[in-house]
């Protein structure tokens, strides 16, 4: 009777709708309570509770956002770490590996010269700044002046530089021997140096009809043939690689050249014998002076003497070159 009474008051149904009370178990309820209670006691009561409830649920929503917001700021965190971790041992790891490569690099590039010296030699480099070999060299160049000087009649010039060529000759393998100055190099260009000497003289001489033609060729046939053989010894004993400037490069030594017996005899009997060629014409005309026709026919013997001489050596001495097995040596790397 109540509830039905409570129902139909159109101010109940008011103040209900005012509180925003859509549920009709609450109005049915209401019946049960004392008579003591008014309606606004219970309109509170229900706003209280609808307070309460929004209370608990914004309470429950913000709790809920601060914890999501707290997983999302650690798992941001921890995804920040993760990743400077990961870069850092990536870092690591490419720094180590780049080192293990340029290691591996190095080591291989080591086992390949070890391998590549095994096969090609290093150079073995000498000295031939040496004083026997500074002799020797202006032999060299002051053949060109002899030959020079005996054409346009120098005769006194051209024996003084003459005789200083063959001075240095004996010098520098004095001085070599008693200082322990040898070297590949000198062994090689002092017997040039008097090859070329000779040739010069030789040639000058014959030019002036002062030597007969057939003794100018045997002796520059003699030196031409050894220089020739010179050029491909020093190709066939020069180590790898075999290159124009390693060729000419004379402080790597090839070979050994270590003139015969008969050589030296023969080089000392042209000296003497072109040097008696170059004073001839003042010799004769000093002793047509000073002595008689003997003493000419005398010195004119000595020459005819000497010239066959020089030549049987020369030819014996070409040979010895080739069948001696100790006048070339090849120089081991």
């Amino acid at each position: 009777m109540s509830t039905v009474l409570f129902t139909r008051t159109p101010c109940l149904t008011g103040l209900m709708k005012n509180v925003g009370i859509r549920k009709l178990p609450i109005l049915a309820n209401l019946g049960l309570l004392s008579n003591r209670m008014t309606i606004s006691q219970i309109i509170l009561d229900q706003r209280r509770v609808f307070t309460k409830s929004s209370y608990l649920q914004n309470l429950h929503f913000e709790n809920k956002k601060t914890t999501i917001t707290q997983n999302a700021q650690k798992f941001i965190k921890e995804t920040g770490k993760n990743g400077s971790n990961a870069i850092k041992e990536g870092t690591i790891k490419f720094k180590e590996n780049t080192k293990n490569l340029k290691d591996k690099t190095i080591q291989r590039s080591k086992d390949f010269r070890d391998n590549v010296k095994k096969i090609i030699p290093s150079d073995i480099h000498e000295n031939i700044y040496t004083v026997p070999n500074l002799l020797t060299f202006t032999r060299l160049v002051s053949a060109p002046f002899v030959g020079y000087l005996i054409l346009h009649g120098q005769v006194s010039l051209a024996l003084a530089l003459f005789t200083y060529s063959c001075i240095t000759d004996f010098l520098d393998g004095y001085i070599a021997r008693r200082w322990k100055l040898q070297s590949v190099v000198g062994s090689v260009i002092d017997p040039l140096a008097d090859k070329m000497l000779m040739m010069i003289c030789t040639v000058s001489l014959a030019t002036t009809s002062e030597i007969p033609l057939y003794l100018a060729t045997i002796i520059i046939g003699r030196d031409v043939g050894l220089g020739l053989a010179a050029v491909v010894i020093r190709y066939l004993s020069l180590p790898l690689p075999k290159t124009f400037w390693r060729y000419w490069d004379f402080s790597i030594p090839s070979a050994e050249v270590h003139p015969t017996m008969i050589s030296k005899i023969n080089t000392a009997l042209q000296m003497l014998y072109l040097g008696s060629m170059m004073i001839k014409p003042v010799f004769l005309f000093y002793l047509s002076d000073q002595f008689g026709a003997e003493t000419i026919s005398f010195f004119l013997q000595y020459i005819q003497g000497l010239e066959i001489t020089v030549a049987v050596t020369t030819l014996w001495s070409g040979l010895s070159y080739v069948f001696s097995k100790k006048a070339v040596k090849f120089v081991k790397h």
